[in-house]
């Protein structure tokens, strides 16, 4: 097997999406990465080269973040879901994937295996947003944290673009048997004690839509948890591979 590094700039219609592909090129899924809310690839370099160690990988820049140009269709999910999927077919990277979402990318990623199961072996969502959280979350922050919740919109679309994609998700209630893990961070003293309450409850919302699950809450990490704990988050990624290459996980997604 050859280890790869290809740094690309990918036409997908009228715009083009900068994407970085490293890692063995295995029988296996390839893992591919969907960012936070306005926030290009580079915040995965924390746990890319030790997941590139034991498979191929995908990580690229949205629409108009890092090195991907500015695109006029809108900001939301479901286009964020056609734009990625245009790339791996024009990358030639088959299905099925593990798809890594942090915050506002797991909503892309929950969307992506809503609309495409068969496209999907796996999905891991690291402190991932919820469909409720502006309307049950958001006001019970306080008032700076507030301000900086609201403050950040602006940075990748517009707030109401944000909420589409909180309905986008809203409609599918169940993922079905899809092997899912939700990494959450369970040191976030940002929050007030109300608007934590909602936050772990969506957490556990989210590890319920899969009968194939787990929920794995991190002590020692906040929000971006690939950062303040990669090694944690690697282990959930390398277990989730090597759970698929099980002839018992046949058994499972088929029964």
């Amino acid at each position: 097997m050859t280890k790869q590094m290809e740094d690309a700039r990918v036409d997908i219609g009228g715009i083009q999406l900068y994407c970085k592909v490293l890692g063995e090129s295995t029988d296996g899924p390839v893992i591919v990465f969907d960012s936070g809310y306005g926030v290009p690839t580079r915040r995965w370099n924390s746990v890319k080269a030790e997941v590139s160690s034991f498979s191929q990988l995908l990580i690229y820049d949205r629409a108009g973040l890092g090195r991907s140009t500015g695109d006029s269709r809108p900001h939301h999910s479901l286009q964020n879901v056609a734009n990625l999927r245009s790339l791996l077919q024009e990358k030639e990277i088959k299905p099925p994937y593990i798809l890594v979402g942090h915050s506002f990318g797991g909503l892309n990623v929950r969307l992506y295996a809503s609309l495409y199961p068969e496209e999907v072996a796996g999905l891991i969502l690291l402190d991932s947003c919820h469909e409720d959280q502006n309307k049950l979350m958001a006001d019970e922050l306080s008032p700076d944290m507030q301000a900086d919740y609201y403050g950040q919109f602006g940075a990748e679309g517009t707030l109401a673009e944000f909420e589409e994609s909180l309905e986008q998700v809203r409609k599918y209630k169940t993922l079905g048997n899809i092997p899912l893990t939700v990494v959450t961070g369970g040191n976030q003293p940002d929050h007030t004690e109300e608007s934590w309450n909602h936050w772990m409850n969506f957490q556990r919302d989210l590890a319920s839509l899969s009968t194939n699950s787990r929920h794995v809450i991190l002590e020692d990490a906040g929000h971006s948890v690939h950062i303040d704990n990669p090694e944690a988050v690697v282990s959930e990624i390398r277990e989730m591979v090597n759970s698929l290459k099980s002839p018992n996980h046949l058994l499972k997604r088929n029964s």
